[in-house]
């Protein structure tokens, strides 16, 4: 739920505002991790490139390249 916005001036992020991004920022990138693991470890146990791209809504190409060692 959004609080009620108190003025700022533009271009300054709030100290708490910072925190709860680099929270998620840092979040998001173990899940990505995780996602990337998991996908690795799925393929190494016989999945095909084109059963988790379909599993996981992402690309064969991304997958591929995963398999390769490439990360975005």
């Amino acid at each position: 739920m959004m609080s009620p916005m108190s003025p700022q001036h533009k271009g300054l992020i709030p100290a708490t505002d910072q925190a709860r991004i680099r929270a998620a920022l840092a979040a998001r990138d173990a899940s990505y991790d995780e996602l990337v693991a998991a996908v690795l470890d799925a393929a190494e146990h016989g999945a095909s490139v084109r059963e988790l791209a379909e599993f996981t809504g992402l690309s064969t190409n991304t997958i591929t390249r995963w398999k390769r060692g490439e990360r975005a």
